[in-house]
């Protein structure tokens, strides 16, 4: 059966530990098309590296692809999205926006499907884990004018004031019953103002040129991130809830917990901030590889100062 599958890549040898070691399978990671998905499926395999655990990265050419060669055993794990989940896997079309909801729910039901989901920390300030890769309006910050705007609902404020200002909107997300109509609705802005069609890079463009007052996009996106833009707080929560973490085949979990043990650092300590830099760094020109690699040490040198308190 034909998942779609591209290549395998970032393979590492099993280490041996004397004559008569059996090398182990190595374990291998799903990607989707998308560099984010990429990017942490990279830092997955460098964590099981510097445990010592062979890994390889498994590129698919649609999401829904490596979601099926997990469900079948084709691959051990993958980064999922609750968010998209909720929406592909689950098919109902009312993914919520509170992260634990989120993670709750297709935790619960990949459970019964032999899935695991390694539960991330929830903060509860808002600045720490989990992150959450969702929808969000993003505007200049300081010298801007608006750069005092922090919350959606300050920005409809701002547009209540100010009919011309221009907002840069997906086509696609625009015409969506979930999606801007929802949000006008939400933040009762008037839904006969103007948009302006943008794919979400042209959108980080408009705003980044001054010519829309805020653009849709991702709260991780690295055009975004590296035109020094930021998201607004989604503080009345029309978005869905994205929040990135491991889904591993529970045979593989409960065969080689030492899996778990290597990978955890990932969902103990993600963020939205640290997921847009790494994204970021990598649209500037720095190869995958290298930014896994550095993130890897990175997270496992913090693995010892992070608390454990996962969602379990």
């Amino acid at each position: 059966m034909s998942f779609g599958l591209v290549a395998l890549v970032a393979c590492t040898s099993a280490p041996a530990t004397g004559d008569d070691a059996v090398a182990l399978p190595a374990v291998t990671v799903a990607a989707g098309p998308d560099s984010e998905s990429l990017l942490l499926a990279h830092i997955v395999v460098a964590l099981l590296d510097v445990n010592e655990i062979a890994g390889e990265v498994v590129n698919f050419v649609d999401s829904r692809d490596s979601r099926q060669a997990l469900e079948l055993g084709a691959v051990d794990l993958r980064i999922g999205y609750t968010g998209e989940t909720w929406l592909e896997t689950l098919a109902r079309a009312d993914p919520p926006s509170n992260p634990r909801e989120s993670f709750a729910a297709v935790r619960d039901f990949d459970a019964q499907r032999g899935i695991t989901w390694l539960p991330p920390r929830f903060s509860e300030n808002g600045h720490g884990p989990p992150a959450n890769a969702t929808f969000a309006f993003v505007i200049q910050g300081p010298p801007s004018a608006d750069a005092d705007l922090v919350t959606m609902s300050q920005f409809a404020s701002r547009l209540s004031a100010r009919p011309e200002a221009m907002v840069c909107v997906d086509r696609e997300f625009a015409t969506r019953p979930d999606g801007l109509p929802a949000v006008l609705s939400a933040y009762s802005v008037r839904s006969d103002r103007a948009f302006l069609a943008a794919e979400p890079d042209q959108a980080v463009l408009g705003v980044a040129a001054g010519d829309c007052l805020a653009g849709l996009t991702t709260t991780t996106d690295p055009d975004a991130f590296l035109a020094g833009l930021r998201p607004l707080i989604d503080d009345l929560g029309v978005f869905p809830a994205f929040v990135p973490s491991v889904q591993i085949r529970t045979d593989i979990a409960d065969d080689r917990p030492q899996i778990r043990f290597a990978v955890m650092p990932l969902p103990l300590q993600l963020t939205t901030p640290m997921l847009a830099q790494w994204n970021a760094r990598v649209r500037a020109g720095e190869s995958i590889e290298d930014v896994a690699t550095s993130v890897a040490l990175q997270l496992r040198e913090g693995a010892g100062t992070t608390s454990p308190n996962a969602e379990t």
